[in-house]
């Protein structure tokens, strides 16, 4: 090789001139790159939504850099949210594309989670300078499609934890599981999924294993087992009056934790140290520029567990008072409270699932005549149970009130084989009934759940039939899931591709509804004395009339929890439970949990403010019960309009 004296910038060599900027890359790329800690990469290289640069609290700088300390196999995060946790996957995600090139594998609950995350997250990760320069972001090729990216030394591939063949032929270095508790309890026949994924990177000679999540429920919790498992690291800070090092808790108001007046509705937060120091919002990023993580039970290294929570963080929305008033705002409502329990302390909920007594529930009934709606109804709902043994259809209809309280209206039993035509026929005219109203005005159901659980082509067919009624509906499988969501099409066209539009499930979150269920059953009615003084019902009563027999009553809390298996027990038949259950999920799926007061004033409204004598009412005649139930009224008999099957954008 030598250098033309004419040419000072260009290197003579064998087939022509080359120029020495690009040779100084070529020596350049094959000089060994200085090992940087996941800190120091992201500080210099990573990108927030905006584009901007990244910053890291202090305390996600020691969870960072486990993900690139060579001697740490697994890493367990328990957090809460808004603690920056998914920034610090994406920053080891593009640290491993630039510095450490390997085969990383994460695994999202679903399939449609894991497009989410690629579309989203890893497209704009493709957009930071150090990962650009290795992952171009082309257009599709066998090497680059929406769930995995390839560059020189490995790749990135995103899956879903819902099915069992993303667990198949595949093996990776490092394999991330993003919200484990939000996989299903199993993947199909072949077990946790969680375990099957950590089986993937067996045979890599870097392997790493991590989860990070936010954990549902005690003793079913899958992060919860993992930071068991692992170091139990906890943030210390100090105080900064007397130094003393302690770990934040939102306490109960006698010792430390956080502090906030006025109690109904907070306008100043601070924190009280364990020696009593009051403590400002101000002085947070100091404590944890001086904090450190601080290991519970090192015998378990290599294995780097952490536990961090909503308090530590700097985010606007993570202040004390932020999180005073979101406490304030759920503490009486059991749904509400072990959402904020697990998004914000970061920690398990303690279901106990301790169910009303019934005969509590039995004595408590009232008097509002069965099949008439009370005043304070102004929405009805049904949810319809198919029991095949002996066979027979079960309808609750429940009405709902803008403080979600609710009242059981009607329990209608119609006795006969689910795969009989006449019975659903039957079952078409109990839902396109009415119902008097107290106020003289006669209401018509919203919306309907029904099971598909037994007999489920005849149930979806059925559905088919009163589109923008009736919402098919199924149980979810994860215990964290919420009380409704809408599965994707399950109907496919002649050349086997799945319709655009077409039926979808309601999927139901059985534990959060049972949870809330038994929770609102546990509320006290008002006693004469106070009844005398004007107080009414608290928000979310209960309402039973007298078509809540023994038997009923029963149903109604035929589950209960079992804390240490980690899952329900049925300990009575559960008919009106489920009934409750999928009535309740529909009004979700009608988006009532989010309607304002002003919609609830306009419904109000729209009734007549003097109520129809009860003499007046139409009383349902007694139908014979089926042999597991209680008495309930026969279905008025009305002409049932022709049902021809249209695709439903509620469906």
């Amino acid at each position: 090789m030598t250098t033309n004296p004419t040419m000072p910038d260009v290197i003579a060599v064998r087939g022509g001139p080359v120029l020495v900027e690009h040779v100084g890359r070529w020596l350049a790329a094959l000089k060994p790159k200085k090992r940087q800690s996941l800190s120091e990469w992201s500080a210099k290289n990573a990108r927030l939504e905006d584009g901007s640069r990244y910053t890291a609290f202090p305390f996600q700088v020691g969870i960072m850099d486990a993900f690139t300390d060579p001697e740490v196999a697994q890493i367990s995060v328990r957090k809460s949210s808004r603690i920056g946790y998914s920034q610090i996957v994406k920053n080891f995600i593009g640290y491993c594309a630039d510095q450490n090139p390997c085969r990383v594998l994460v695994y999202q609950p679903t399939i449609d989670d894991a497009e989410d995350f690629a579309k989203d997250d890893i497209a704009a990760l493709l957009t930071w300078p150090a990962v650009r320069r290795v992952i171009p972001n082309k257009t599709r090729t066998s090497n680059n499609t929406i769930r995995s990216k390839r560059f020189p030394g490995g790749w990135i591939k995103i899956k879903g934890a819902n099915s069992p063949k993303e667990f198949r032929r595949i093996t990776a270095d490092k394999v991330l599981l993003e919200e484990p508790d939000g996989y299903p309890y199993a993947s199909g026949v072949e077990g946790d999924p969680a375990g099957l994924a950590f089986k993937r990177n067996l045979t890599s000679d870097e392997p790493l294993k991590a989860a990070g999540s936010t954990p549902t429920v005690q003793g079913a919790s899958k992060i919860d087992t993992l930071f068991l498992q692992g170091t139990q690291e906890h943030r210390y800070v100090p105080c900064p009056h007397c130094r003393e090092m302690q770990v934040l808790v939102f306490g109960d108001g006698t010792g430390a934790g956080i502090r906030y007046e006025p109690k109904d509705n907070p306008t100043r937060a601070w924190y009280v140290c364990v020696n009593g120091c009051l403590i400002e919002e101000d002085d947070k990023a100091w404590m944890d520029e001086h904090g450190e993580w601080r290991a519970h039970a090192p015998q378990n290294w290599p294995h780097r567990s952490f536990h961090i929570w909503a308090a530590y963080s700097q985010f606007k929305q993570a202040s004390w008072l932020h999180i005073a008033k979101e406490f304030v705002e759920v503490k009486k409502d059991p749904n509400r409270l072990r959402v904020w329990v697990n998004q914000v302390l970061g920690e398990t909920y303690a279901a106990r699932g301790e169910a009303p007594e019934w005969r509590r529930l039995y004595e408590r009934r009232e008097d509002y005549r069965p099949g008439t709606v009370p005043m304070g109804g102004l929405i009805l709902t049904a949810g319809l149970d198919v029991q095949k043994s002996p066979g027979r259809i079960e309808l609750f209809v429940w009405a709902w009130g803008r403080d979600r309280q609710c009242w059981l209206v009607d329990h209608i039993v119609i006795p006969g084989n689910p795969y009989e035509a006449k019975v659903w026929a039957e079952a078409s005219e109990a839902i396109q009934r009415t119902w008097r109203h107290e106020s003289g005005v006669e209401l018509k159901l919203s919306k309907v759940g029904a099971d598909t659980g037994f007999a489920t082509t005849q149930v979806e067919a059925w559905a088919r039939k009163h589109p923008g009624l009736v919402i098919p509906v199924k149980g979810a499988t994860t215990l964290g899931a919420p009380v409704f969501a809408w599965s994707s099409v399950r109907e496919v066209t002649p050349n086997g591709k799945t319709r655009k539009r077409g039926l979808r499930l309601g999927m139901i979150g059985g534990h959060l509804a049972t949870l809330e269920l038994y929770g609102l059953l546990s509320l006290e009615p008002p006693t004469e004395e106070q009844r005398a003084e004007g107080a009414g019902f608290p928000a979310g009563y209960v309402h039973l009339s007298k078509l809540a027999t023994e038997e009923v009553c029963k149903q109604l809390v035929g589950d209960q929890w079992m804390e240490e298996r980690g899952e329900w027990k049925q300990v009575h038949a559960t008919e009106a439970l489920d009934g409750w259950k999928y009535a309740r999920a529909v009004t979700a799926a009608m988006g009532m949990d989010r309607w304002s007061p002003a919609r609830w004033a306009a419904l109000e409204d729209a009734f007549p403010k003097t109520t129809t004598p009860a003499s007046e009412a139409v009383s349902p005649t007694p139908a014979t019960p089926a042999p597991s139930a209680a008495a309930a009224p026969t279905k008025r008999r009305i002409p049932m309009p022709k049902a021809t099957y249209a695709d439903d954008p509620h469906l």
